[in-house]
């Protein structure tokens, strides 16, 4: 009896040690600089919450890398009341609101508040596509700290913008000449990934770079006659590039020519464009691979064939198989193919019009995303190709928008349609799920600049 009391007793006290245990608070014995650490990466108002912690936490986000990304009116109380360094400043979209050149004015006060000492992210909108205020001459303060920079709204100067350490740069409505582009991305010699979008006052892009991993360029909207926008962007030698997406939102009668010369490892690819006024066979962009050309409807001029490729999206307005296979033929080490469809489209038929054909195409494509499937006679011949054909396929995923989402019987006729039993990849999987959104992530700026997956679009999709 007395020896079960006693285990009794330990047991008990082992308890308690271990409850004591875990009321430790063992992130607030770390040092000052590590919990520094964590709080300039939480939001502005959260990192500030943390003074109300503890008294060993009330000193801690004032001296902290301040991470500013609060309402305008909130910024110069901020500003004043903190010691400093920075790490991140975000202006928000209300700072528009506020009068053209009051807005310049305080960007640059803001800019240079000691508080904001050795920033490494930047990030304002100073203006529109309409009006484009100068670059603030403050910016240059930043240029042996930066690493990551989204100018919005504003006019470039002629002389250098100086940034050694930059590794992200985002250029939103931007007026810039050629020749102040040039200087720019010269004096960036360790940038990895640029995202040019809605760029005013220079036609002409040519990229030579042995840092460059990613490139974004995107078209929202037309401008005026007295605009010069961008009408060719050329990747002349950019022997670590891995990818190239060209976006297009909305119709355009000017042309732009995007053309890779030498770009031995890129392996992503975007292509869309808007579909207001658009069918498969005429669209506003021109790609070219060294000497094969996709025009229109995107069909190669010529044999040329991209080993590299392992990742498609494209938008067709009329999903079209022939442009597809075409482009299969081009890039026949492709994976993954995303496409978004958004009309009924023509029949795809394939059985008799690709007899030779079959077996001789290798199809070595794991993953297809159809967006906006109808299971109407075009979308089921389409996906069907691949059902009877790819046989490395892994998933295929149809993406189903409002209608027939979760009828049952819908999916089985559809299932029964694609002859999914008689698949060419025995293991391939098929889903049909509700639509989730645009192709596209932008105007986030994540598929360009996020470096740390292989497919840009996997986080959405998959």
């Amino acid at each position: 009896m007395a020896m079960a009391a006693r285990a009794k007793r330990e047991r008990r006290g082992r308890l308690d040690e271990d409850g004591e245990e875990e009321l430790v608070d063992r992130i607030s014995r770390l040092p000052d600089g590590v919990l520094g650490d964590i709080v300039s990466f939480l939001p502005t108002k959260d990192g500030a919450r943390t003074q109300v912690l503890s008294s060993r936490w009330r000193p801690i986000w004032r001296s902290a890398p301040l991470n500013l990304d609060v309402s305008t009116a909130y910024v110069s109380r901020i500003l004043s009341a903190h010691q400093g360094p920075g790490r991140r400043f975000c202006t928000k979209p209300d700072f528009l609101n506020i009068n053209r050149d009051d807005r310049s004015a305080n960007l640059d006060r803001w800019l240079r508040s000691p508080a904001l000492n050795n920033l490494q992210e930047l990030k304002f909108y100073l203006g529109n596509y309409l009006e484009s205020p100068p670059l603030p001459a403050s910016v240059h303060r930043f240029s042996s700290t930066l690493r990551a920079a989204s100018f919005n709204g504003c006019a470039f100067p002629e002389g250098n913008v100086h940034l050694p350490l930059l590794k992200q740069l985002s250029l939103w409505d931007v007026r810039i000449s050629e020749t102040s582009f040039k200087a720019l991305f010269a004096a960036c010699p360790a940038l990895q990934s640029l995202l040019l979008a809605n760029i005013m006052g220079c036609s002409r892009v040519q990229i030579v770079s042995q840092s460059l991993r990613s490139i974004g360029s995107l078209r929202t909207y037309t401008y005026g006659d007295e605009h010069i926008n961008l009408q060719q962007l050329i990747i002349k030698d950019a022997p670590y590039l891995e990818r190239l997406l060209h976006f297009e939102t909305s119709g355009f009668a000017m042309e732009v020519t995007v053309s890779v010369v030498s770009a031995p490892k890129l392996h992503v690819l975007a292509l869309e464009n808007s579909v207001s006024n658009l069918r498969h066979d005429v669209g506003s962009t021109t790609f070219q691979f060294g000497s094969t050309v996709f025009q229109r409807s995107c069909i190669p001029s010529s044999t040329m064939v991209v080993h590299s490729m392992k990742v498609l999206a494209l938008t067709q307005p009329d999903l079209c198989l022939d442009m597809v296979i075409n482009l299969l033929k081009c890039f026949p080490c492709l994976e993954k193919l995303y496409i978004e469809t958004q009309k009924v489209g023509k029949k795809n038929t394939w059985c008799h019009k690709y007899k030779n054909l079959i077996g001789t195409l290798e199809i070595h494509l794991k993953k297809i995303v159809l967006i906006n499937y109808r299971g109407n006679t075009s979308h089921v011949n389409f996906a069907k190709f691949f059902v009877r054909n790819a046989g490395m396929l892994e998933s295929m995923r149809l993406e189903l928008k409002f209608r027939n989402v979760g009828n049952d019987a819908w999916i089985s006729r559809q299932r029964m349609m694609l002859q999914i039993e008689e698949r060419a990849s025995r293991g391939a999987q098929f889903d049909f799920v509700s639509h989730v959104g645009l192709l596209s992530l932008l105007p986030e700026e994540q598929q360009v600049h996020d470096l740390s997956i292989l497919d840009p679009f996997q986080r959405t999709r998959w």
